[in-house]
């Protein structure tokens, strides 16, 4: 069984590392631009948002961006979501996503493309892209990543997290010292790798996408900007 990552204010012992950061990023023939962001909202509560537009020959073809946005707080000692939200201009025809958690108590709801969900809350669970938080923010406490779930694509999903200590990182910001944090699906045919840095306090310098062993995507840092 899968245990639930908290990371309780006890642990928040350093900040949480506000940041604005920019990636090139290249899928197979494809390549795009991408900006992670994390701000405060107020003084318990974060906003984090990805942006992922198409670059080069393939944006005259497929224009758009994909922008994704949660709002995060801390509540009872512990980090969570409070909603989701993705807008796909690039997909034809355009698809939205919204999702509400906790509210009501014990519910996910809100719409995946057209359709409505409802599905039971789980504790300690996170969206696609509030997990990036919560990786950062165990990292920076010094906790260990057994796993948690994540509600993707309209239902939720457990994944395993392996640690990678000590990797050497070539990014166009410079070579970085890395600890790659790698989460897996049940299925174990589907991987993500986020490779997090020390020194900018555990921000993302590579992610990398991979489906049955083979690298499908790759965004790596051009530019980080502290927002503290």
């Amino acid at each position: 069984m899968l245990l639930a990552l908290v990371v309780t204010a006890d642990c928040l012992a350093e900040p949480v590392p506000l940041f604005s950061a920019t990636y090139k990023v290249s899928y197979g023939i494809l390549r795009g631009e991408m900006t992670l962001e994390l701000r405060r909202n107020d003084e318990s509560g974060y906003v984090y948002a990805t942006s992922l537009r198409t670059r080069g020959l393939v944006s005259m073809f497929r224009r758009g961006a994909i922008v994704e946005t949660t709002s995060l707080e801390l509540v009872g000692g512990a980090l969570r979501p409070l909603d989701y939200e993705s807008i796909d201009t690039i997909a034809r025809p355009h698809r939205e996503t919204q999702y509400v958690f906790d509210q009501p108590a014990g519910r996910v709801t809100g719409t995946y493309k057209t359709r409505a969900i409802d599905e039971p809350m789980r504790p300690g669970g996170h969206n696609r892209i509030s997990a990036h938080v919560a990786v950062m923010l165990a990292l920076n406490a010094d906790l260990d990543l057994p796993g948690f779930a994540v509600f993707d694509r309209a239902r939720w999903r457990d994944y395993e997290f392996e640690v990678f200590p000590e990797q050497s990182v070539s990014t166009p910001l410079g070579n970085f010292d890395a600890v790659e944090i790698r989460y897996t699906s049940t299925k174990k045919n589907k991987s993500s790798s986020l490779y997090c840095a020390a020194v900018l306090d555990y921000v993302p310098v590579m992610i990398v996408y991979r489906e049955d062993g083979k690298i499908k995507s790759r965004a790596q840092l051009v530019e980080h900007r502290p927002l503290d």
